[in-house]
This record gives C-alpha cells, sequence and structure tokens, in this order.
C-alpha cells in the first residue's frame, strides 16, 4: 500500500509567530517579515541619544513593534557591563537590562563614596537615571570625597556624557558593584 509520508518542515520559525516562516535571524532569534520590518521600523524612531539603537525595541503585540519606553540610560549601561538581570520582559532585543531598578538589584551596593572605583554604576536617589564611574580621583583636601566622574546616556544632553558627580549630579545618589 503506498502511503503518504509526513514531512517534518526544516524550516525555521518565528519566535513569536510559530505559524510563520522564519526569514531572518536578529540577535540570534528567527523572525518572520512582519516581525523583520516591524523591528527595522521601530528601530528608526528610538530617540537620537539612546546607545545602541538597534536593540532598544520591544514587541507590542499584533506585529507592533515599538522603542522601549523610557530614555535608555540603564540600556546603555547593561551593555557596557555586559548586564542581563530580570526577565524577557526587562530585557531589550539583544538580551539586556534596560531599566535602573532592575539593573541595581542586580549588583551590591558600595558602603562608602570613598570606596568607589572606576566601573562601579552610579544610580540617582530616585532610580530613574544611571551611569557608569569612569574616574576616581584621590581628594583635594585629606578626608575630603573623591572626584567622581560618570559616563551615563543623557536624553537631556542628546548623547553618552561624562559629568562630575559633585558638579552635574550634586553629589547625590547611590554607587553599586
Amino acid at each position: 500500500m503506498g502511503g503518504s509520508k509526513l514531512e517534518r518542515s526544516t524550516v525555521a520559525k518565528c519566535v513569536l509567530h510559530p505559524g510563520r516562516d522564519s526569514v531572518a535571524v536578529i540577535f540570534g532569534k528567527n523572525y518572520c517579515a512582519p516581525c523583520q520590518d516591524g523591528i527595522a521600523a521601530a528601530r528608526g524612531r528610538v530617540d537620537r541619544h539612546v546607545q545602541p539603537k538597534e536593540c532598544f525595541i520591544w514587541y507590542v503585540s499584533n506585529d507592533n513593534w515599538q522603542p522601549i519606553a523610557g530614555t535608555g540610560c540603564a540600556h546603555w549601561v547593561s551593555h557596557q557591563l555586559n548586564v542581563q538581570a530580570g526577565g524577557v520582559d526587562a530585557c531589550c532585543l539583544s538580551g539586556f537590562t534596560y531599566r535602573v531598578p532592575i539593573l541595581v538589584r542586580s549588583r551590591m551596593p558600595v558602603p562608602s563614596i570613598s570606596q568607589v572605583r572606576v566601573n562601579d554604576i552610579w544610580a540617582s536617589p530616585s532610580l530613574d537615571h544611571t551611569g557608569i564611574v569612569i574616574r576616581v580621583t584621590a581628594p583635594a583636601q585629606a578626608g575630603g570625597p573623591p572626584a567622581i566622574t560618570i559616563r551615563h546616556d543623557s536624553s537631556g544632553q542628546g548623547r553618552v556624557a561624562e559629568n562630575d558627580f559633585a558638579v552635574y549630579f550634586h553629589g547625590r545618589g547611590s554607587f553599586f558593584r
């Protein structure tokens, strides 16, 4: 008896739409044509200051891709320090954390400003902005605080900027390692 043989498709499927064939691999995941188009369109709408732009997007629903709501500072820090904390809903398209509270919860607090060092994470008191310590200079006076320079993705300055902790950030915020 001749019967028909069922063959399993070897065509990769979209990670979000398993009924659709994949046409693109983006950050190691398969996506269908509508997703590919949506990702490209959303990338074009990411705010100018956000770095990196190509992954600061998310899938909203029904083939609707949008830039992630927010300023991108934690996203930039996460890429610089390779932080991939939180679940799928807390990470950009390439898997990096994009919210300050989740970023800092993944690290230990630095107990004293005198112990701050390069590559520590600085976060504002309200946990709505963050950056990376790029320079620590000994105190000008014995017993005084060190001079600390923070690099951060600044929506206000429209770029990744470097600013003095004491002057620009008024010496406020916490450090994490």
